[in-house]
């Protein structure tokens, strides 16, 4: 549940704007007083209607004239990303990784540091790194309770990795850092992010060998049996599949009636007049990430028939919507699209497999 007065933000609106924080912080540094959501949105590799709406969530707008300033935007950024009270870190492996965190983030935020480190070296229990004190394993649920703190990293071997965050979780941690590479099983209100890094140089390596785009059967298919449902909420990763769509419709010139007669889906309701073109794919249900993501050539594929996604796709100006699994959406439903010019569809088959069939058409008819 949302708390009152904050603003309720999707994570990967949270990543967008830490980058967008790094970014405007090197512009800072630089002598750069002033810059445009076009500027800022090619340096940060997305668009510009996209920055508009990452900063509109912190409730800063810029000038047409100038611009953002640099100073300010940054200020409320780090506003919202930091809080206004300090927030402490346990590191919890003092190797090499744990040590090179440690030098890392020295100094870097002052209302957000690693105020505690664990390792089961007796010889480092009682020394202090980069300014950290070190205490032994034995002492992490007392201290890590006693300091109140709520965030963890952890950089010990695999096999500790699960028995870690059980005691900290105890202790009242909430939100994890994890560089171990293994599933944490951790109660459901404990965020963790996963920073598998073996995993993300495998996947470089994979796609350095790829002279074609990736297959979206690979991976996630049917046919190497793979579950294709919907896993603790959330649909298969399908993002690399939407960013080849997104790619391929940029300079396909596709009409959603157009591309739903060809991947098989009903249309429901005629849409705006003259058709309408589509330029990208939004799948998912998150209403949270289709305000921040969706535009007036954005075709929403979604599993949720309700009124909502109708009324959210008016909002937004979303063109076209393609509900799935064959569902058959309320009369109230397909009367508000009509009324809204907002095309209705329904596909046969899941989110994964229509955004399949949605690729498989691009990719063939770019190679015709």
């Amino acid at each position: 549940m949302a708390t009152a007065g904050k603003p309720t933000v999707s994570r990967k609106t949270v990543n967008r704007l830490s980058l967008y924080r790094r970014l405007l912080d090197n512009l800072r540094q630089s002598g750069t007083t002033n810059i445009y959501s076009h500027e800022l949105a090619h340096l940060a590799g997305v668009s510009a209607t996209q920055v508009r709406r990452d900063l509109m969530v912190i409730g800063y707008s810029g000038s047409p004239n100038k611009g953002y300033e640099v100073e300010t935007c940054l200020a409320s950024i780090e506003n919202l990303l930091e809080g206004t009270s300090r927030q402490d870190v346990a590191l919890v492996g003092l190797g090499r990784l744990g040590r090179s965190l440690l030098i890392h983030f020295a100094g870097q935020r002052p209302l957000l540091g690693i105020a505690a480190g664990f390792d089961a070296d007796e010889s480092l229990v009682g020394a202090s790194i980069e300014g950290c004190p070190i205490y032994g394993v034995t002492e992490m649920e007392r201290v890590v309770s006693e300091m109140g703190i709520r965030i963890a990293i952890l950089a010990v071997p695999p096999e500790m990795a699960q028995s870690v965050a059980e005691i900290l979780v105890r202790a009242g941690v909430r939100s994890f850092v994890d560089f171990t590479g293994i599933p944490l099983q951790v109660p459901e209100d404990v965020f963790v992010d996963h920073m598998d890094i073996t995993s993300a140089l495998e996947s470089a390596a994979f796609f350095a060998r790829q002279e074609q785009p990736v297959s979206p059967t690979v991976e996630n298919g049917a046919e190497n049996g793979a579950d294709n449902g919907v896993e603790n909420g959330s649909e298969p990763d399908i993002d690399p599949m939407i960013r080849t769509i997104d790619t391929l419709l940029a300079g396909a010139n596709m009409k959603l009636d157009e591309l739903a007669t060809k991947i098989g889906a009903r249309i429901l309701t005629p849409g705006l007049k003259g058709g309408k073109e589509v330029t990208r794919i939004y799948a998912g249900d998150r209403v949270s990430d289709l305000l921040n993501e969706a535009s007036n050539k954005t075709l929403l594929v979604t599993n949720l028939a309700n009124l909502q996604m109708v009324r959210v796709a008016e909002l937004m100006e979303v063109p076209g919507i393609c509900f799935v699994d064959g569902v058959d959406p309320s009369q109230e439903i397909i009367e508000l699209a009509t009324e809204n010019g907002t095309l209705l569809m329904v596909s046969p088959v899941g989110v994964f497999e229509t955004c399949g069939l949605i690729y498989q058409l691009l990719t063939s008819d770019s190679q015709n």
